[in-house]
């Protein structure tokens, strides 16, 4: 019985009579509504933080290449997604295709996988609001916000050096409560708060393509050499340390973790000294060594090999075994301290042991254009992928639209290629007004506009800073009201099916039509999420969340066309048995160049949530409960 009930799948059909039942939302949302929740939901955080923090760290000028594979991979399964809510047009989005093809164990995986897309993506978007709201006192009163009222005590600690952990970011909790209390008042009211919202979005969106167009420098993508990247990982600084690295061996440099483990590294280390001299090098005894060869820059640092080997009359050998960080400065450590693990680099690719090829691809594609090579653009693909997260929540306005079979793949599809263009066109300008080592990686697009007017001594760029600014917290805004409308659909799909309580999550308000308490429930915990975490955590969580939810849509649809073949789809996807696997696997291709801490926090989520379905949500199935009654009638 058990193993019918989590494999037992829910029947277009039963799917399609739930819209006619009492509980139904309201039918308000046209072609143009919908493409502006898409609108809406996509443009935000991605566009004005994102963009600006892959091009400095992972990509350079080819970021605009990495905004090209992610939108392939959401492409395809935009395509999918279009086909899906044409068939079922109810609450619930992936949640409710996985229930449709996969059973109800998979459809409360992916059910609980989507917590991560909407409601983690509300915290990682509140932080970037307050960055952006800082941006914005500093262009018209050239003040901010205090760091301990703006930033969670993870983020606090690290700025401060360790000094303090006391830190809340206020800002965020801020606007969370109000767009909670706009979500409850109704979805009408929300819909045309939102429109304003995109309206003035997409209109800074495009002044900063205009504007910025004309102080392009086209030798920012093609003239600044790969060296002056910004080196994350430990294995491109020795790149350029040679005699360090000569004193590991090739074996372990693969293997020394992260800038600050890289540091208390054991190496033994040499120098040709006269007899007087290594007498002073023995008297140092446990003190750094750093000083004593900054004082004597005549005396070369060596691997063991090489010293031997130049070791002439009247000099003598010196060798010892010491921590790297003895022999580099006090900035050189302190840039050392700041360097990534090659497996944060290559995330699972590097667990799975296929990153050595890669490495070599990229050495031979690096360039100007592309100064952190090919794995550069993949990595920054798989985080720029955070940019169009967001069509998919007009899947999840499919119960709410007038026309779902024509109106709902219109809006997704419309949405995410109007994105696309504005993503290419602003990552251009970005990269081109500013060398991207340069680029300020919390406020990139108002900080760019704000620099150049310093640089010009314009008053009307410095206004077009600010106005960037109040675009960007709109964009903001508006992500924020679509993102937790949308995650409140998701828990309605769930508590329909009672695999979530109904009371809380099911319950619709008698006059706004709104599933008010799960949306005040949900609005208040992100409140507290966003107070206290660092947005890092929450930014790869989102990211892994909605890649997997991706996957499984492109292979439910796949599914069902085998399964359901005479069922009515006003939407088709075109060459499904191609785009539908290619879907799949550009997906998946991102996912492995997330981070295995990103891995482990996703399988740990998931462990949570099989925690609750098997002590809840099977229990208290409608679908189990029907199987159960059926079997007692046999």
């Amino acid at each position: 019985m058990l193993g019918k009930q989590l494999f037992a799948r829910k029947s277009l059909e039963t799917l399609l009579a739930e819209m006619a039942g009492e509980n139904r939302l309201r039918r308000i949302l046209g072609p143009i509504s919908l493409t502006s929740l898409g609108v809406g939901a996509i443009i935000g955080a991605g566009i004005f933080v994102t963009t600006g923090e892959t091009a400095a760290t992972k990509a350079g000028p080819s970021v605009m290449l990495s905004y090209v594979v992610a939108g392939l991979g959401c492409t395809f399964a935009a395509l999918c997604y279009a086909e899906f809510a044409s068939m079922v047009p109810v609450a619930g989005s992936a949640y409710t295709y996985a229930y449709a093809t996969l059973g109800e164990l998979f459809a409360w995986i992916i059910g609980w996988d989507l917590v991560l897309e909407y409601a983690m993506s509300c915290g990682v978007v509140a932080a970037d609001w307050t960055k952006y709201f800082n941006e914005f006192l500093q262009v018209f009163i050239h003040r901010k916000i205090p760091d301990w009222l703006a930033n969670d005590p993870g983020t606090l600690h690290d700025l401060t050096k360790g000094q303090s952990w006391l830190g809340i970011n206020l800002p965020a909790v801020i606007i969370m409560a109000l767009v909670t209390v706009v979500l409850v008042i109704g979805i009408r009211e929300s819909a045309t708060m939102n429109a304003l919202l995109v309206i003035t979005k997409v209109g800074v969106v495009i002044f900063v393509i205009a504007v910025g167009w004309s102080y392009v420098n086209p030798a920012y993508w093609t003239s600044i050499p790969p060296q002056e990247r910004k080196l994350i990982i430990v294995s491109e600084w020795l790149e350029g340390h040679p005699t360090i690295a000569a004193m590991i061996p090739k074996a372990q440099r693969r293997h020394l973790g992260d800038g600050k483990e890289f540091l208390e590294h054991q190496a033994r280390f040499a120098v040709v000294v006269s007899p007087s001299e290594k007498k002073e090098l023995e008297g140092l005894k446990g003190e750094r060594l750093a000083d004593w060869l900054e004082n004597h820059p005549q005396i070369a640092l060596l691997d063991p090999e090489t010293a031997r080997a130049q070791v002439g009359k009247g000099q003598e050998l010196f060798e010892v075994d010491r921590p790297i960080a003895d022999f580099l400065s006090q900035d050189q450590q302190d840039l050392v301290g700041g360097l990534k693990s090659d497996t944060s680099k290559w995330g699972m690719m590097s667990l799975l042991g296929v990153n050595a090829p890669l490495e070599s691809l990229d050495n031979r594609t690096r360039s100007p254009f592309m100064p952190y090579g090919m794995s550069g653009i993949l990595v920054a693909a798989a985080a720029v992928f955070f940019a169009y997260i967001g069509f998919d929540s007009i899947s999840t306005h499919s119960e709410e639209a007038k026309l779902p079979r024509r109106d709902v793949p219109i809006g997704i599809l419309a949405s995410l290629a109007i994105c696309t263009v504005l993503y290419l066109g602003v990552s251009a300008v970005i990269t081109g007004i500013q060398p991207y080592p340069e680029i300020d990686q919390d406020a990139a697009v108002a900080s760019a506009f704000r620099i150049l007017s310093e640089k010009n001594d314009s008053l009307p760029l410095r206004i077009s800073a600010g106005v960037i600014a109040v675009g960007a917290l709109a964009g903001m805004t508006s992500v924020l009201l679509i993102t937790l409308l949308s995650q409140a659909r998701i828990f309605l799909a769930m508590a329909r099916d009672g695999l979530l309580p109904a009371r809380i999550f099911g319950a619709v308000h008698p006059t706004f039509r709104t599933p008010h308490v799960s949306t005040m429930l949900t609005g208040g915990i992100l409140c507290v999420i966003t107070a206290v975490t660092p947005i890092s955590v929450l930014f790869e969580m989102v990211n892994i969340g909605t890649l997997l939810a991706f996957i499984v849509v492109c292979a439910a649809v796949l599914l069902l066309r085998i399964r359901r073949p005479e069922a009515d789809r006003p939407f088709r996807c075109p060459a499904v048995f191609v785009l539908a696997p290619l879907g799949v696997a550009v997906n998946l291709l991102m996912m492995l160049f997330l981070s295995l801490d990103s891995w482990i926090r996703l399988f740990g989520w998931l462990a949570i949530g099989l925690f609750i379905y098997f002590f809840y949500g099977r229990r208290h199935s409608a679908l189990g409960q029907q199987l159960a009654l059926d079997a007692k009638g046999q």
